[in-house]
């Protein structure tokens, strides 16, 4: 329940005196990330560890639920026998009692204390990696919390000639350094979100503070920021939220920043991951050219949902994939896949059945690119709507996409109430099953992707191959809930990685209803 709320440990106020250099050797980059599965978390509904500490209602989803650091600690074991490699945190600065998220700042040198210590941090990261996961921080470096107020109280848009001027400070700001009123754009709440000078420059609502990244001297104390939580986390990447609202040369400057920062840690493939929900590839093709590693692949999540809630024909899939090979080129495989995130519905509706979610988590875990999965669609949490366009004002995915996952929580639904750390539910044994075959074919991880065949007319097949060398792994989905025989010039013999009692092609290829094949070449051509 709300009240005082827990006492914020120590941390810096200011930047003067903290040390520059790294503290010492850091944890390994991976090889390549085109290898990791990544799942992401929503810190406050996830898992509550000892001495939970909740704000609000904890039925309300606008409140916080008592999910901590400490909680994810206990449940590293359920992570890796998941599959997961790597584990996306929501924000954990330390913000407003509201802000359950994470995203309205206050202190940017500081670990909520909602959500535990810097100690419970370390500790994490640290029992990560040594589970054989490795973490990736989100890092919100493009708006505070609404720590002061307008001259005159008014939040609307004020104009981008100047900046307008400030009246009280509601909120005490740290880092001291920023501060001050040069540090935030000062242009007023987003009124267009069309508009460039809106999207550059103006706070995001609820009036969320928009630092000034277009400011040399902003941008130079944000970059020592972030080198700060890479130096006393040890993670192993970072998540840039609303890439399309920070200044490019900021971003220019950052992402080489922490690259430079952490090699000298021994990190030499740190990850900088951005996140723009653009239903256009031309943008983040624009923002990869920035210095990201990678980036939310949003275009194809939306030209691809209608297909696989089989609403669309297959074949959806296929021009999907091609418009982003055109698109991406050589960065398609280092984009991050999703099929839901806490930014949008759950993908499985309710009155869908459980197979739809099978096969989309089997597209998902086998195309190319960097598979993420958001937490709780491993056990089949379900979205109350059954809606397949945009998510809408009318139709918010939040905050019933953001469940309590833990057997206390009070903020469920059918599908998501009780312990749901159950290793033995069919959806889990089902992602687990999928994370393993790709952890066992190179080719399902690294292997350039080629369409072989697409149902045109509706729900249906859909076949691609995957190859990495000599190692070649062919793909059966099917969409529909109606078994399906696909004609598949293959040659050679072939098994099937999922079901080892499978003989063929022999060339046709028969898969159940929302079923799925992954078949690997046993015999010669």
């Amino acid at each position: 329940a709300g009240g005082t709320g827990p006492a914020p440990e120590p941390a810096p106020d200011s930047l003067a005196g903290l040390p520059a250099g790294p503290a010492g050797p850091g944890h390994p980059s991976p090889a390549d990330w085109r290898d990791e599965v990544l799942y992401s978390v929503l810190v406050d509904r996830f898992e509550a560890g000892p001495r939970p500490v909740g704000y609000g209602d904890p039925a309300d989803g606008d409140s916080r639920h008592g999910g901590n650091l400490a909680g994810i600690t206990s449940r590293l074991d359920y992570l890796r026998d998941l599959g997961v490699t790597t584990l996306l945190l929501s924000p954990v600065t330390r913000t407003t009692p509201d802000s359950y998220h994470g995203y309205a700042p206050v202190h940017l040198l500081a670990v909520d204390p909602y959500l535990g210590s810097l100690a419970d941090l370390r500790e994490l990261v640290g029992a990560a990696h040594r589970h054989g996961i490795r973490v990736v921080l989100d890092l919100v470096v493009n708006h505070a919390a609404r720590i002061f107020e307008y001259e005159g109280g008014d939040d609307g848009w004020k104009g981008a000639a100047h900046p307008a001027p400030i009246g009280a400070w509601t909120t005490d700001f740290k880092p001291v350094e920023l501060a001050v009123p040069e540090h935030f754009s000062r242009r007023g709440q987003i009124a267009d979100w069309k508009d460039p000078d809106h999207a550059a420059l103006g706070d995001f609502p609820p009036g969320y503070r928009r630092l000034a990244t277009e400011n040399p001297a902003t941008r130079a104390l944000l970059l020592r920021v972030a080198r700060w939580w890479l130096r006393e986390t040890d993670a192993d990447g970072v998540r840039l939220d609303a890439i399309r609202h920070l200044d490019p040369d900021f971003v220019r400057e950052l992402t080489a920043d922490l690259k430079r920062y952490a090699a000298t840690m021994g990190k030499h493939n740190f990850l900088v991951l951005g996140e723009y929900s653009s239903t256009a590839d031309g943008p983040i093709v624009d923002s990869l050219a920035l210095g990201f590693d990678s980036a939310y692949n949003y275009p194809e999540y939306r030209r691809q949902s209608w297909a696989l809630h089989g609403a669309a024909p297959a074949r959806d899939l296929a021009d999907s994939l091609a418009t982003a090979a055109d698109a991406f080129g050589p960065h398609l495989p280092r984009l991050v896949r999703f099929i839901d995130n806490h930014d949008v519905y759950r993908f499985l509706r309710d009155g869908e059945p459980d197979g739809r979610l099978r096969v989309a988590l089997a597209f998902l875990m086998f195309s190319i690119g960097i598979p993420m999965l958001y937490y709780g669609t491993e056990q089949g949490f379900r979205q109350p709507t059954r809606r397949l366009e945009r998510e809408c004002s009318a139709d918010r995915a939040a905050p019933r996409n953001r469940e309590d996952m833990f057997a206390a929580g009070r903020f469920v639904s059918a599908s998501s109430a009780g312990d749901r750390f159950d290793t033995s539910s069919a959806m889990f044994r089902w992602t687990r099953r999928l994370a393993d075959v790709r952890r066992r074919f190179v080719a399902l991880r690294r292997g350039d992707q080629a369409v072989r065949w697409s149902d045109p007319d509706g729900p249906g097949g859909y076949v691609f191959s995957r190859r990495h060398g000599d190692e070649e792994v062919v793909v059966v989905l099917n969409t529909a809930d109606e078994p399906r025989r696909v004609a598949l010039d293959t040659g050679g013999r072939w098994a099937d990685a999922l079901d080892p009692g499978y003989v063929g092609p022999s060339p046709d290829v028969d898969v159940d209803g929302f079923g799925v094949r992954v078949l690997v070449r046993t015999g010669p051509r």
